[in-house]
């Protein structure tokens, strides 16, 4: 959202539905976001928040005939990526961004071996011969611990750590400029989902390519990130660096998240937990999407919305109580 980086990938009032013959659901609201050159960016929030739909949204894979991009724009390098067609935004898949998928043991094709699949997307993009393909696909998989030679198997013989680990080297293939790396850690391990984290920062430095990390864990993006945006009901609640927002959060929502967090130092009965339920996406209120759940909350909060405001400079929140509405009603 600043304005002053090269940014690589500049989102601008995005608004996103799944439409059925039955309701309409709005995935995403009118969301805004601005990914600099290099930078690593959390995008954190509950399940349903509407993170992996930004992330189709951008790839150009929203479920066809459902999911519609119903406003704004999504500038990779100057370029509206919803402006490209379906062949042109195959050129751009896998070499100028690239995602890794929530579930390796999907994202896989069983039938085909690990290094023709890797291969497959070095073909793609790439001047090359098979020959040439596969030499690429081994050097991929001693780049993210992977014994070469295993280029021959199939992902049944993998375990689920260096399934993910394989899924990561087909991303990085034809080292594209973003990465969008969709909750990589979740199906894994703690021990595992150590390594796979310090793989990703070490590579992403290495090779300078910027990522948008989504997650709903607050230490993963405390690990990796440089910003960090937090999703509510489709929205960007807050937004700034990772010291902002971690060590000044600003939305009432981000507060009852780290408040959800269990502390080392205290010894308590029970955990605290953000009362009530995410609002249905198909019925969203008028008001605040988060008022009902707030225990800041005025007589204001549900009669008004309010847009995402700058509080600090660089950090954003979309709260009425940094509104003139806030302060009349105090």
């Amino acid at each position: 959202m600043s304005e002053t980086k090269e940014s690589i990938l500049k989102i601008k009032n995005l608004v996103i539905h799944y439409e059925t013959d039955e309701e309409v659901v709005e995935a995403v609201n009118n969301i805004s976001l601005d990914i600099g050159k290099g930078e690593v960016l959390g995008l954190v929030g509950e399940t349903g928040a509407g993170k992996t739909t930004t992330a189709l949204g951008i790839m150009g894979l929203l479920p066809d005939k459902v999911g519609h991009v119903v406003q704004g724009n999504i500038f990779l390098e100057g370029e509206d990526l919803l402006r490209k067609s379906n062949r042109e935004m195959q050129k751009i898949r896998g070499k100028k961004i690239s995602m890794i998928f929530q579930d390796p043991m999907t994202a896989l094709n069983p039938v085909k071996t690990v290094g023709d699949q890797i291969a497959e997307v070095v073909l793609l993009h790439n001047h090359c011969s098979k020959a040439e393909a596969l030499t690429r696909a081994q050097e991929m998989l001693a780049m993210v611990g992977i014994v070469p030679e295993r280029y021959r198997d199939y992902p049944h013989q993998f375990s689920g750590g260096m399934k993910q680990r394989i899924v990561i080297a087909i991303a990085l293939a034809c080292e594209p400029d973003l990465l969008i790396a969709d909750e990589p850690t979740t199906a894994l391990d703690v021990t595992i989902q150590a390594q796979i984290l310090d793989m990703m920062r070490k590579l992403q430095r290495e090779h300078g390519t910027s990522m948008i990390l989504i997650t709903h864990d607050l230490g993963v993006v405390a690990e990796i990130c440089d910003h960090c945006a937090v999703m509510y009901a489709g929205e960007i609640v807050e937004y700034g660096t990772l010291e902002q927002v971690f060590d000044r959060p600003k939305h009432p929502y981000t507060r009852a998240l780290y408040q959800s967090i269990p502390s080392l130092d205290k010894d308590v009965e029970r955990l605290h937990v953000i009362p009530g339920l995410v609002p249905d996406p198909s019925n969203l209120p008028p008001y605040c999407s988060f008022c009902e759940r707030c225990g800041e909350k005025k007589g204001v909060c549900s009669k008004y919305d309010t847009s995402i405001v700058e509080v600090e400079p660089g950090h954003l929140a979309k709260c009425l109580m940094y509104s003139p509405s806030w302060k009349e009603a105090e």
